[in-house]
């Protein structure tokens, strides 16, 4: 679980080895930083689905971790 955490804010592995592609490469860290810049209120959306998606995951895997011996 901590691996998956860190590759979902990966950030700066990212932009320095990868680049910033639109399409390829480009993550949601870099697209809530791209955002940041320019439209605030779209990083926060951006910001707010991910931590969406990531409390929808915890809340499935609890009854795994909970359950566990």
């Amino acid at each position: 679980m901590l691996c998956w955490a860190r590759a979902l804010g990966e950030f700066g592995a990212t932009i320095t080895f990868a680049g910033n592609f639109p399409g390829t490469t480009r993550t949601m860290p870099l697209a809530v930083y791209l955002a940041l810049e320019t439209e605030p209120e779209a990083a926060i959306v951006l910001s707010l689905v991910l931590l969406a998606v990531s409390v929808v995951i915890l809340a499935s895997l609890r009854d795994r971790w909970v359950s566990a011996p």
